[in-house]
Order: C-alpha cells, then structure tokens, then sequence
C-alpha cells in the first residue's frame, strides 16, 4: 500500500508561482535550500540533491485522466548520481493541482536500463489513471508502477528510510500498437538550432548565426560580425547592444572574460550588453551583476520565441529583458510572459463596449453608465472612463468602422454579433497580407 509522507501539500495555488517554485518554498520551510542551478537542480541540507522537472496535462484520454512527457538530461544526472540523488517530477494536472512524483536515483538507474538516449536525455512518460495512480512508461520500453514514489518528501539515503521505502513494480510491456506516447511540444528550427548550437563548441560561428536569427526574428535589427577580437552580433535599431555567444558541451559557463567584451561594447558604441549561453554558474551571475551584464539562457532565448508567436511583441517590449543584468533565467521569463497574457485580454474586453451598444446615439457618460451595470452583474472590472473612450476611437476607426461618432454620441452600425463578425473578418483580411 502505498504511503506519502506528509510534506509539501500536492495541491497548491499555482497563480503566483510554477510547481517547482512552489515546492521549493514548502520545503525551505523546514529544510535549507541551497541552489545549484535556478530551480532545476538544489541542494537540500546538503544531504541530498533534486533534480526538478516539469510538464503541463497534455490532456486526458479513454484511459488516463494526464498525461506528462519528461527528459532527464544525462550530463546532469550523471554529475549528481553518487550524491543521494532524487528526481522531482511535477504533474500539473490543472491549473490548482500538481502532482510530484519523486524518483531515487537507485530506482531511476533501474528504469532507464530500458531508455534509448535521445539528444542526450532519457525520456520517458508518466500517466495518470482515473483512480490516481501513476505509471512510468518507456515508449515500447517497458512500464512501471510508480504510484508509491506520488508526493514522497523523504530525501533521506535509502539505508535510512526505515518505516517505508517505495518500490518499483515492472509491468507487462505494452505492445507497439497500444502505447501512449505523449511527446514534447513541437520546437520550431530556429528553437532547436539555438539549443543545439548553444552545446556545439566546436562550431562557435554556429551559434552565432542562431542567435542572429533570433534577434531579426523578434524584430531588432542586427547583422553577425564574428571573428577575433569581435563581438557575435551587433544589435543596431531600435536599440544598440552587442551579443555574444558562448557555446559549451558542459550545462554552464563557469568563466566569462567581462573586460574583453566591454571593449568589444565601447568598440561598436553599444549601450549594454547580451551574453547567451546553456546556463552560467552562480558566481559569474553575480560578477555580470557587477559589470552591468545581462546573461541569458538559451531555454530562456527559446521560452522568449514561444513568447513571440503567441503575442508578436515589439522590440520596444523585449528590451526590457536584456536591459537587466545578472542572470535572465526561465522564471523571469515566465514573469515577463504573465505580462503580456494579462495584456491578451484587451480585444475580450473590448468586446463588451459592443454589448452594451446599439444603434441609438450615447454619450460617454451614458455608456459607462451601462458598462458599470454589466460588469457588475457579470463580476467582472469594472471599465475607467479613459478606457472606455480607448476602445470606442478603436471600434470608430476607418479600419473597422464597427461605431459610428456624431456629435459626441456613440452607436454601432451593424447588429452585437455581426459587429463581432466583422472584428474578426477584418482582423483576418489584415493577418493575410
């Protein structure tokens, strides 16, 4: 029977923070955290180290109500194995619930037997049934019962897990034809060449050439000049900073040489300056704190990309992440990304001045006086003044034409569900070219 020790809740209030973060401070509570890398990999009371993963419910099935893909990096697991190991992986079921299924070393070691490395990690899926249990598959590898390793905080070595120590149950291998496979996120190739390129240290021109890529792709103007003495790339309009790219096979840099590419910033009159690479040890993160560098890493360049095709942002919007300085990491990505989905509600917003419009002439103060009245009824925020006269010069436009202005007094010209038609016809028409 299976057995949880009583530690961290499994469920938590995910709106301020992600699984990993949340656990995190649950344990800080009655253990000391020590961070190795952000929170991907921490020490805890220097008796043992975590190593945390993450994956969202890709969605439920006929057969299981999650499902979650997981890479575990072989260059990481290996460099911490011997070190009373545990890999933390965190289920997010919905949005209020998480689950942690937590794997020791000496039973992944087990598991992975049977894992094919794949760019260098063992991946593997977890799946959710119905009545809560969880199961480890291997796509045509084999599966395993895990469900005694859901929510179990004991870090201590196994020799000294007395009352209860979970056990690994081999199932019957699925057949070809019945496997579940859930598979990561598509990357698209500016993605993986930037993750890619950011390990081939043989090949630094590679990386130059991705990065390049990357800044056109968001919208800066800049041009690849490389070559000794040289920075990587030169951002010139609408702001003018240098980028330079450390390519390295290990999982962060440990030494940056922050005088030469201050030299290279003062030699292309740039007013700060971008280092990328697959992650920086934390002491050079406090070192480019005091040089004035911004240091990014490449999952934090390909999270700005995802970024990028949800909400196209100007480079006006982005600069604010490379004009920070020490480590820009996934978390405060993930902070700059709450941003702009806050910001994705402003067309639904809109959308409301067009229910409480019709086609008799309103003022203002008229207007508002319905809106205060709608949105109260449905609980929602109530509308400023300012806002309101925002969204009707954007409904007013010779673009749109959805309302009509004369004499200070607003009306639609079409019907609420033709007017909505036609936002999305026009909006369509202008995406098309």
């Amino acid at each position: 029977m299976s057995r949880q020790v009583s530690a961290p809740a499994a469920a938590f209030d995910m709106k301020s923070e992600n699984p990993k973060q949340k656990l995190l401070s649950k344990l800080a509570e009655c253990h000391e955290i020590a961070t190795i890398r952000g929170s991907d990999v921490v020490a805890l009371n220097s008796k043992a180290i975590l190593y945390l993963r993450y994956n969202k419910n890709a969605g439920p099935s006929d057969k299981y109500r999650g499902r979650f893909w997981f890479g575990i990096t072989k260059s990481e697991y290996d460099k911490y194995r011997q070190s009373n190991l545990f890999i933390i992986c965190a289920c997010l079921v919905s949005p209020s619930d998480v689950d942690y299924v937590v794997l020791p070393s000496e039973d992944f070691e087990l598991i992975k037997k049977n894992i094919p490395l794949q760019s260098g990690q063992w991946k593997f899926n977890l799946l959710k049934t119905p009545d809560n249990k969880y199961t480890l598959q291997v796509v045509k590898g084999g599966m395993y019962d895990v469900t005694q390793y859901l929510n179990f905080f004991d870090f201590s070595p196994k020799e000294y897990r007395r009352v209860f120590s979970p056990t690994l149950t081999e199932l019957n291998a699925p057949k070809a034809d019945t496997t579940v496979e859930v598979r990561p996120p598509e990357l698209s190739d500016l993605e993986n060449e930037l993750l890619i390129s950011a390990r081939d240290s043989a090949n630094p021109k590679r990386f130059e050439v991705a990065l390049e890529r990357f800044f056109n792709e968001i919208g800066f103007r800049c041009k690849r000049i490389g070559g000794s003495g040289e920075t990587d790339v030169l951002v010139y309009e609408p702001f003018r900073f240098i980028v330079d790219g450390k390519s390295t096979k290990t999982d962060s840099k440990s030494a940056i040489n922050f005088t030469r590419i201050k030299r290279h910033k003062a030699q292309n009159d740039a007013d700060f300056m971008v280092i990328a690479s697959v992650g920086f040890d934390k002491a050079v993160g406090k070192d480019a704190e005091l040089e004035g560098a911004c240091l990014i890493e490449i999952q934090a360049l390909a999270q700005l990309l995802d970024i990028h095709r949800a909400f196209v942002l100007s480079p006006f919007d982005y600069i604010e992440v490379f004009k920070q300085t020490g480590v820009v990491d996934s978390n405060k990505i993930l902070e700059f990304r709450t941003k702009y989905e806050a910001r994705g509600t402003t067309i639904a917003k809109a959308l409301t001045i067009i229910e409480n419009l019709d086609f008799q002439g309103r003022t203002i103060d008229e207007i508002k006086g319905r809106l205060d009245l709608y949105c109260e009824q449905k609980n929602i925020r109530l509308k400023s003044k300012e806002e309101i006269i925002k969204y009707l010069s954007f409904f007013s436009s010779e673009t749109l034409e959805i309302i009509n202005c004369v004499d200070g007094k607003y009306s639609l010209r079409f019907t609420p569900v033709i007017a909505r038609n036609r936002l999305k016809s026009v909006l369509y028409k202008i995406s098309e070219k």
